[in-house]
């Protein structure tokens, strides 16, 4: 089929690749490119790095209800559209311009987890089991009929990260899949249950603060579920934020207020006193300084027994 690819980052990359080698992809559209942090250097979207490599038409419009946009994807006469992860609205428009309409891939398994982060919030949320879903787009946000769901289990120390990279995989898998089924007009699309649909919106900086006085089990659950980015934070006794990204929990009996380091663990990190039990950082990035394990926290003197983390809200 003439495919026309919808994305952004490099979560869309390795569907971008698996249908490039089933289907001819006429045309992708992306993001306009913007300055990195450092520099004000403009880079590329992953995606239009992939369609500069092998030649494919790229758009990156201002505004996805651009008649020029439309006049322009109308003659690349595409059979459907697919999106991953392109962080535009899509209109009307241009989801009935393909005679197949446009398809998704969408990082949960639906109706659960509807929006932004549904990858992050199957960690932050403890989830035992995660998925992708591939669903037809409407205008109402991932509320459109799903052609399949496939899903795997989540360790219960994996982090967002992990995760994300394990299902960029899964739904390459699965949107060829799809693909497949539509192509050969094998598609029963089932309607949501909008009744069960749960919500992951964006993640915000209040969010990433970690609260000592939380239970162990639910900061451990933030810390992955932010990890590598935004990534949880806490302060230090000097008052320099510290990002978390790794922990684990401790068991046992402990003393001490929330936020207070109450033991060290050799070759592992200090044990931070929580609401509800206690938690071992294992990995952690002090304030203008590098990522480091957590051990040498203690060996680099930012914290010791007794020292106390604060649940400090970001600036």
């Amino acid at each position: 089929m003439r495919v026309l690819f919808m994305g952004t980052p490099a979560y869309a990359v390795p569907a971008l690749e698996a249908v490039a080698a089933e289907h001819e992809i006429v045309g992708v559209v992306t993001r306009v490119d913007k300055p990195n942090r450092r520099g004000n250097k403009i880079v590329f979207s992953p995606v239009k790095e992939y369609a500069l490599a092998h030649d494919i038409p790229i758009f990156q419009p201002e505004s996805m209800r651009d008649p020029q946009l439309f006049a322009d994807l109308a003659a690349l006469h595409a059979d459907i559209g697919v999106v991953v992860a392109f962080g535009m609205m899509i209109p009307d428009e241009i989801i009935n311009l393909p005679p197949q309409k446009i398809i998704n891939i969408h990082g949960s398994l639906l109706p659960r987890y509807r929006g932004a982060a549904p990858m992050q919030y199957s960690v932050l949320n403890g989830d035992e089991e995660a998925g992708v879903s591939i669903m037809y787009i409407t205008k109402d946000l991932d509320a459109g009929d799903v052609i399949l769901s496939k899903s795997l289990a989540v360790g219960g120390d994996e982090t967002f990260g992990e995760l994300h990279d394990r299902l960029a995989a899964l739904g390459a898998k699965a949107l060829v899949e799809a693909l497949e089924r539509v192509s050969s007009g094998d598609v029963c699309a089932t309607p949501q249950d909008h009744a069960k649909a749960t919500f992951a919106p964006s993640i915000t900086k209040e969010e990433c603060v970690i609260d000592w006085s939380m239970p162990a089990r639910m900061i451990h659950n933030r810390i992955r579920g932010l990890s590598p980015a935004p990534c949880a934070n806490t302060r230090l006794p000097d008052g320099k934020r510290l990002l978390v990204y790794r922990s684990e929990r401790v068991f046992g009996e402990h003393a001490g207020e929330p936020g207070q380091v109450v033991d060290v663990l050799k070759r592992k990190g200090p044990v931070v006193m929580t609401g509800d039990g206690a938690l071992c950082i294992l990995s952690a990035k002090p304030e203008g300084k590098k990522e480091m394990p957590g051990f040498e926290l203690v060996n680099g003197h930012y914290l010791s027994v007794g020292a106390r983390l604060e649940s400090l809200k970001r600036e």
